[in-house]
């Protein structure tokens, strides 16, 4: 059993909030790109719709390596993030044109 306030359970949630930031910024960034709608008329929704989803992508990394600081050197953190990051995303596009893909993208 984990002790309440210990360094072990502090670097879990530490680990896990910045894993679900950058997820959710992945997400996020998927329905921005696949909602354009939803979003204002003119420059400020062309700028939301075509930096927005990188720009977010790119703070939640950056704000998860800084938020995970001393367990890895910061390139390993960096590129564990990168890599989950990448992967995430091509679970969700790949779930967002599985009729089309038919499997084929395994």
């Amino acid at each position: 059993m984990l002790e309440p306030g210990s360094p072990v359970v502090a670097m879990v949630g530490r680990w896990g909030g910045a894993s679900s930031l950058v997820i959710g910024a992945v997400l996020l960034g998927r329905v921005i790109r696949d909602m354009p709608h939803l979003l204002p008329n003119r420059l400020p929704g062309l700028v939301l719709y075509e930096v927005g989803p990188g720009l977010l992508l790119a703070v939640a990394i950056w704000f998860a390596v800084s938020n995970t600081r001393g367990c890895f050197r910061a390139r390993t953190r960096l590129i564990l993030f990168v890599v989950m990051a990448a992967l995430v995303g091509s679970i969700a596009i790949g779930n967002a044109f599985a009729p089309s893909l038919d499997g084929r993208w395994l």
